[in-house]
């Protein structure tokens, strides 16, 4: 069993579990097969899809930026993305 880790809280789970995205010319999407990419854990984008307060907030922020090592609107590409697919 291979375990990944959650970007965000950094859990691990098994791989099936978790959303996998990567970032590419400051935008969000979802992994195609191609470059690096990283994973987020049902927990977090369940708590991204209610109201998060602000330290919530500023944590996943903080950890999409790292992994897409600029800043921009991350968090709430990624609340639309969701919002998409559910």
């Amino acid at each position: 069993m291979i375990l990944r880790t959650c970007v965000v809280c950094k859990g691990k789970f098994e791989q099936k579990e978790l959303l996998r995205l990567k970032c590419e010319e400051k935008k969000l999407l979802f992994y195609n097969n191609y470059g690096r990419s990283f994973y987020i854990c049902s927990d977090c984008q369940t708590m991204l899809q209610s109201d998060i307060n602000g330290k919530d907030f500023k944590r996943i922020e903080k950890s999409l930026c790292k992994e897409c090592k600029n800043k921009d609107k991350y968090v709430t590409q990624l609340k639309e993305m969701l919002t998409d697919v559910r």
